[in-house]
């Protein structure tokens, strides 16, 4: 009798508790991760009839990032449909449409395509609450989708609007709806959620794409949330801090995850930070963070990391990884089933690749075995999935769609994926199809290895054949031939060593490709001796039997060498420093001459990797102008070339670097005879400063020009746009196997649609496309034709 009572108290308590978080059926999925803010489902014995997966509805949907939130009967997600931000909702049996709620117009930073809300909503007690990009906070009827209240954090609490919108997730505690705000003094607030006035406020720290979690420390329920230096403990009724952590990430850093009792696990998105393993104990009347372990082994993704029975799963990178909770340590690493987002369902790992496929595969630390797999959603996808009602939800920037836990035998066969990287109109390709049915396989290479002993093997002017011969685990292929930083597992001949990629390219193209060998560091390919400077460290080179090879950069066989000067920068704008190079040509420090000028972003590397000093000393005399040219190092190139800090970059270059330089040097201090280009987002700052300060430059150029919408692509087609037609030339190349993401961006299509863009203002230009691929390996072939379009030689007067 009196287990008996005591059980029933503890069912008791424990409902209570699970009752102050989010009011739900016990298979609701109501919130961003789930009912515990853990990305797992609290569901069991769902695969007891078998591991298939059957698409059970789709439906066209809208851009956007939000994922989908899953209580009585509904499936709530936001969306954009390029004019306004939504709500909507869909009855998750069907997929019928049941309502949608207009929140404002779309908040517009990405390219059309991607558009749309980041936030998930949250339902509870009849309603759905949900935060968009501009900052409206607002409350819906669940069953009508009729409005409740709406209020404005930005307008009404001065919460600073991250770039990309609005993103954090709001979560509800008792009577209170949760928000990381952002504003000053208000990191994150406490709101009445029937009404939408705020109750409390705490931190001082701002937000960027953070979202906090309840989860129990001490045997109490505890609110955590990071923001871009701190993660807080707090009471989630009032707002009271616990404990505080200092990380100072900024927004590389994700949701917090709960790894059992008192421990926590941060992981971070890029800057290469550690994830970080911590322990709360509480000493007296205060709490202790310690470190338990640190490791490289997850991070460097926004796909969030889940727990289970003492390991961890996610993602490292694009490889699905597990984890040691205790010690850190790597259980394993897998290729498959390739970049993407993971929840735990009924100790199974359910994933969204961002190719919109969807895996099943047990949660196991000894390795990951996949079950089965479905094509959900066949386009891009940033969300993760939810489960309920025994269906995973999943939803793409196109498209949103449930899947059905189904016997094997129902699994709908999917249609035969296509080889990549294999070309069978080629000879090699019938060589490899004659070894595959053969029995002496391992002879067969050994002959092709003796009569083919470097890589690529070109093909009839059109066809390289990559290949490998040695032990691998696990190779693939990066480079210009495919997206860029996509990595490709290389074909293998089965009972052989023997790895090949078959690629089609232009008779005169030239490209660059490494390998990945279980796991490790990028390498070159050992079978071919022609090494070139990468973007991304040393690559391969491929060129075709036409592609000429530029003899500009080679050592000059001639005495007459320009010097380099070093300067130190030190700007008062940029509140940094940096080095630059002056190039002065041969015989400047005899003459009384004076000089155009050449700026060039990204200096360092233009020096060492594309040899612009031995180009300068080529060509000086023979086909362009003698002059100055200023190589400006980049070492905050990132935020100060396109994004935050570009117009201070622009600035700093117009007011204190080019003064500099005209005092110090005999320069011809006039806008005609200056200069300004880069490569990627270094051309990108040259066109900017040149629109900006319209009477410095009166020319500018860029190599592969970085003009990505969302990052800072918006701005300079619109400075360009709105300007008045400067006196400025232009100087633009980009290549036919140049940067590129399927679905998301196209170097090339981007600079083609520039050059189209200073057309229809009345420019000309010079430049174009060359089939060659991205980087410095690339752009220096081209760098005699930026330098002969800035200062041709001049015809000597008879």
């Amino acid at each position: 009798m009196v287990n008996f009572l005591y059980r029933n108290i503890f069912i008791l308590f424990l409902l209570l508790s699970l009752s102050s978080l989010v009011h739900s059926g016990p298979n609701d999925w109501p919130q961003w991760r789930g009912q515990n803010h853990d990305s797992k489902a609290i569901d069991s014995g769902v695969f007891e009839k078998g591991h298939g997966l059957k698409v059970s509805w789709k439906k066209t949907l809208g851009s956007g990032y939000s994922s989908i939130s899953i209580a009585d009967g509904h499936a709530v997600t936001m969306f954009s449909d390029s004019t306004f931000d939504n709500v909507i909702s869909f009855n998750a049996e069907t997929g019928a449409e049941n309502w949608r709620y207009q929140i404002d117009s779309t908040h517009q930073v990405n390219s059309p395509s991607y558009w749309g809300p980041l936030s998930t909503p949250v339902i509870n007690d009849g309603n759905v609450y949900g935060f968009g990009p501009k900052g409206q906070l607002f409350s819906v009827d669940l069953k009508s989708g009729k409005e409740n209240w709406k209020i404005n954090i930005a307008s009404e609490y001065d919460a600073v609007r991250p770039s990309w919108g609005f993103t954090t997730s709001p979560i509800v505690y008792d009577d209170v709806l949760i928000l990381e705000t952002g504003a000053e003094s208000k990191t994150i607030s406490g709101f009445d959620k029937k009404a939408g006035k705020m109750l409390w406020s705490a931190g001082t720290d701002t937000v960027v794409y953070h979202s906090p979690i309840i989860t129990n420390i001490d045997d109490k329920d505890q609110l955590v949330c990071v923001s871009s230096k701190y993660l807080y403990g707090l009471n989630p009724k009032d707002g009271t801090k616990y404990w505080e952590y200092f990380h100072n990430s900024g927004s590389a850093s994700l949701s917090p995850v709960a790894m059992g009792a008192n421990r926590l696990l941060l992981t971070y998105a890029f800057n290469g930070r550690q994830t970080e393993a911590l322990e709360i104990k509480k000493e007296g009347n205060s709490y202790k963070l310690s470190e338990l372990w640190k490791s490289r082994e997850a991070g460097r993704t926004w796909s969030s990391t889940v727990y289970h029975e003492g390991n961890l799963y996610g993602y490292t990178a694009r490889f699905t990884v597990s984890i040691n909770a205790e010690t850190g340590k790597l259980n394993w690493k897998s290729r498959i089933p390739g970049d993407g987002f993971m929840v735990l369902v009924d100790g199974h790992l359910v994933t969204v690749t961002k190719a919109g496929t969807v895996h099943l595969a047990k949660a196991s630390p000894d390795s990951y075995e996949e079950l089965a797999s479905v094509d959900a959603l066949g386009s891009l996808t940033w969300t993760p999935p939810s489960f309920a009602y025994g269906k995973i939800f999943v939803r793409s920037l196109r498209d949103i769609a449930a899947i059905d836990i189904v016997p094997t035998d129902q699994m709908v066969t999917e249609k035969k994926v296509e080889q990549q990287m294999w070309l069978p109109r080629s000879g090699f390709a019938k060589w490899v199809e004659t070894v595959e049915k053969a029995d002496n396989k391992e002879q067969l290479v050994a002959e092709f290895l003796s009569n083919h002993n470097a890589s690529p093997y070109i093909e009839d002017k059109k066809y390289a054949h990559v290949f490998y011969y040695g032990e691998a685990k696990d190779l693939v292929i990066r480079g210009d031939v495919l997206d860029t930083q996509m990595d490709v597992a290389m074909n293998h001949i089965k009972g052989t060593d023997f790895y090949y990629a078959s690629f089609e390219l232009k008779s005169d193209a030239r490209v660059d490709y490494m390998f990945t060998k279980d796991f490790g560091p990028g390498m070159t390919d050992p079978l071919n001796p022609v090494v070139v400077p990468g973007y991304f460290g040393d690559m391969s080179q491929i060129a075709m039997p036409d592609w000429k090879k530029p003899t500009h950069f080679d050592e000059p066989m001639h005495a007459k060498r320009g010097s380099l000067d070093s300067l130190n920068f030190d700007s008062k704008v940029l509140e940094n420093s940096r080095t630059v190079k002056v190039y002065l040509p041969a015989g400047y420090k005899k003459g009384s001459q004076r000089y155009a000028t050449v700026y060039v972003n990204n200096g360092q590397e233009y020096i060492e990797d594309a040899k612009s000093q031995n180009t300068l000393d080529n060509l000086i005399g023979k086909s362009i102008e003698p002059v100055i040219a200023v190589f400006i190092y980049g070492p905050h190139d990132f935020p100060e070339y396109a994004r935050t800090g570009r117009d201070k970059y622009a600035e700093a270059v117009a007011k204190e670097l080019v003064p500099m330089i005209d005092r110090k040097y005999r320069t011809i201090a006039k806008q005609k005879a200056r200069a300004f280009f880069g490569g990627d987002e270094g051309g990108y700052a040259a066109l900017n400063t040149a629109f900006q300060y319209s009477d410095l430059f009166g020319m500018v150029g860029g190599q592969s020009t970085h003009l990505l919408l969302g990052h800072g692509g918006e701005e300079i087609l619109k400075l360009i746009k709105d300007s008045d037609k400067l006196n400025l030339g232009f100087y633009l190349d980009w290549g036919s196997y140049d940067a590129r993401r399927q679905d998301q961006y196209s170097y090339k299509t981007n600079n083609e649609d520039l050059v189209k863009l200073l057309e229809e203002k009345g420019y000309t230009w010079t430049g174009g496309e060359y089939p060659e691929g991205f980087g410095y390996s690339s752009w220096r072939n081209r760098t005699d034709k930026v330098l002969e379009a800035f200062f041709p030689l001049k015809k000597t007067q008879k």
